[in-house]
């Protein structure tokens, strides 16, 4: 019994159920009512209060017992004691506490769960006695180091429940002081984080893996790579192997992309199959995988790239469909000194040599391959200085009236000629501007410059109010956020009224991404017309005409080529304008060659033209004896 006002071991630990004065007790002596497990007496004296407990013991009362010397201080005390063990229970983590020589004065309910025991048991015991000699040795080492280090400790570990349950947890403990300083033990608590590791694990293998495919991704393709590159001086260096869908936009254009996902599926379903333990397949995005092999001899890497091939010569079932699909790729070994970035370089170079020989085929990289990227990128540090140097200039080429042939627009198209290369066709820089992102730069100076020569022509003939000036756009332009408001300064700046203004975008730049139609209806708002450019040669031409706000359709050359001599291009050439005509849009028939073709074209209904015939692109100053 205590003499100092308060229940023995404070009341913590203990099942506290009944609090009685001395009347009390002799009432429950009377009653029979003794099932409380734990009855403090609390009396004025210590003579009364021993009086009542000694009669609780006569009539068979066997339970703990304590005495509180009634004061103020000492009852709330008691009573705040109690409350703290009712919450601390209501807590689901493990909580406990022990004195300095490691024995264990409180726990709750939690704690009792987790060692499989009451806390009847627990408490005035230490970890020697509540588990096996190993556990016990573990932590009675991290509670000795606390207790000499004091402070606080965290740290991550594994336990095992009583129910044999292994749970991921964080341990939390702190020292606990006297008046003095000096260390008189420790509490703690266990937090359960195996939900948690459970999640952040399979984060990583998301954050790891194509969400399409569920092979591994580009970034972790890249770490897995740098470290193979870091062994590449043994006898069996690593190896990438590239590897390009040949002909996929195909099936993205014919059977749509739902489809072309399913392919995706099944090809590195099959890449798997057949690279086994050989290697990490990954799929680096769009339709290009790769295959990096570590410790293989050349020999087996040969026979790799060969089974392959051959896995992907059969039709490929996707969705029912049956389709054939070959692939090119190339092949590069790791160096001493290379970085994986350089490894994969260097098979992206034999990938373009194997695709340049046909489809179906493979290529090793080889180090005179180099001299293709070097002409590259000369060619596009040549393209900068142009850019800065203002070697570019815009030729226009005539949009005519095929009724009377009056040139009522024109199409504004970029032009280069470097002092030492000469002329630089279209096609040889802008896909290196596209891929370098300097179509940025470029699409803006075209677009500042477009408009202020329309606004001059019209200036110069007020009459002709309905003159359009047509400006390609490409779709990482549509992607550049400032795209719109670098589209209403050209036309604020050039004076051009937004009207006169028609931005031309192909199939594939509408539906590359689906942020990009956004930005096209910002375009319409702002008073500029849409022209959908090479119509019939994308990947959903009707779907484009049923959510984009198109007012022209361009029908793309191919068609035009065979209208004179195909019943079948000549069909198509007719439904498009017919179509075009129902939902209240112009056509433009691209590539006219002929006046054969163009009479044919106007007597099919088509209003507008373009092409050789008529008039090849044009400097400004040829534009300006044209139209006068």
């Amino acid at each position: 019994m205590s003499t100092d006002g308060l229940p023995p071991a404070h009341g913590v630990g203990f099942p506290v159920r009944q609090w009685v004065s001395p009347p009390e007790a002799a009432r429950l002596v009377a009653s029979g009512d003794l099932d409380a497990g734990h009855v403090v007496v609390a009396a004025p004296e210590l003579d009364t209060a021993t009086t009542a407990l000694a009669q609780l013991a006569m009539a068979g009362f066997n339970g703990a017992s304590s005495v509180l010397l009634t004061g103020t201080g000492a009852v709330q005390n008691a009573r705040t004691l109690q409350q703290l063990q009712v919450a601390i229970d209501n807590i689901p983590a493990p909580i406990f506490s022990k004195d300095a020589d490691g024995v264990y004065g409180a726990c709750n309910r939690a704690f009792e769960t987790f060692v499989g025991v009451p806390r009847e048991k627990i408490i005035g015991r230490t970890v020697h006695d509540l588990w096996s000699s190993d556990l016990a040795a573990m932590y009675d080492k991290a509670d000795r180091a606390l207790m000499e280090a004091g402070g606080t400790q965290i740290y991550d570990g594994q336990v095992r429940y009583a129910d044999g349950s292994v749970r991921d947890v964080t341990f939390y403990k702190a020292v606990f002081t006297d008046d003095q300083g000096t260390a008189r033990g420790q509490s703690g608590a266990i937090l359960d984080i195996t939900e948690r590791r459970a999640l952040e694990a399979k984060l990583r293998t998301l954050a790891d893996s194509d969400p399409l495919t569920g092979a591994a991704n580009r970034a972790s393709f890249a770490r897995r790579l740098d470290e193979a590159a870091a062994h590449a001086d043994t006898d069996q260096p690593p190896a990438v192997l590239l590897i390009d869908l040949d002909d996929f936009k195909i099936v993205n254009d014919t059977l749509g992309h739902d489809i072309g996902d399913k392919l995706l599926v099944a090809v590195s379903e099959l890449l798997r199959q057949n690279v086994r333990e050989l290697g990490l397949v990954a799929r680096l995005g769009g339709d290009e995988f790769a295959v990096l092999t570590e410790n293989l001899r050349a020999d087996d890497v040969d026979l790799l790239v060969q089974r392959i091939l051959a896995a992907l010569t059969p039709p490929v079932l996707a969705a029912d469909h049956p389709l054939v699909v070959r692939a090119s790729i190339g092949v590069a070994y790791g160096r001493p000194g290379d970085r994986g970035a350089d490894l994969l370089r260097n098979a992206d170079i034999a990938l373009y040599v194997a695709k340049d020989s046909g489809k179906g085929q493979y290529a090793y990289y080889r180090s005179g391959m180099k001299t293709r990227v070097v002409e590259q990128a000369t060619l596009l540090n040549g393209l900068r200085q142009a850019l800065n140097e203002r070697q570019l200039h815009l030729e226009y080429q005539p949009i005519v009236r095929l009724s009377d042939g009056a040139v009522i627009g024109v199409e504004a198209l970029a032009r280069w000629r470097d002092p030492t290369r000469g002329v630089v066709p279209p096609a040889r820089f802008i896909p290196i501007a596209e891929r370098s992102g300097l179509i940025l730069p470029l699409g803006r100076w075209v677009l500042d410059q477009a408009c202020r020569d329309a606004s001059r022509w019209q200036r110069l003939d007020p009459v002709r109010e309905q003159f359009t000036m047509h400006v390609n756009v490409s779709a990482h332009q549509l992607r550049e956020p400032t795209f719109t408001a670098d589209l209403h300064k050209a036309l604020t700046d050039a004076g051009l009224n937004p009207a006169a203004l028609v931005i031309e975008l192909t199939e594939t730049a509408m539906t590359d991404d689906p942020a990009t139609v956004e930005t096209v209806h910002a375009i319409r708002e702002l008073g500029v017309r849409i022209a959908l450019d090479d119509f019939g040669t994308g990947q959903s031409s009707l779907a484009i005409l049923a959510s984009c706000p198109v007012d022209v359709i361009k029908i793309d050359k191919s068609f035009v080529d065979q209208i004179t001599g195909s019943d079948r291009h000549a069909a198509v050439a007719r439904t498009v304008v017919q179509l075009a005509n129902s939902l209240g849009m112009e056509t433009v028939a691209e590539g006219v060659e002929s006046a054969v073709q163009a009479r044919h074209l106007h007597t099919m209904g088509y209003r507008q033209a373009q092409g050789f015939h008529f008039a090849r692109p044009l400097v400004p100053d040829a534009v300006d004896l044209l139209l006068e």
